[in-house]
């Protein structure tokens, strides 16, 4: 009897200490999945920035050859 109340007490400890809160996540770090997901749109809008970027210089010289 006593062998089963140690076994059951040595038990619960070791699964209430396995029980710990995970550590909070750094702010300067984010997780991958965040990083998978945001770096795509970086990249597509840097790209929409180049392309505006050109097409706004093709007005200026076309509107400076008129002029």
């Amino acid at each position: 009897m006593r062998i089963l109340i140690l076994s059951t007490s040595l038990l619960a400890t070791v699964l209430l200490s396995a029980c710990q809160r995970p550590p909070t996540p750094n702010p300067e770090k984010p997780p991958a999945m965040a990083r998978a997901i945001q770096q795509p749109l970086d990249r597509a809008k840097r790209v929409q920035k180049t392309v505006d970027d050109a097409a706004a210089s093709e007005r200026k010289a076309e509107a400076d050859a008129t002029q």
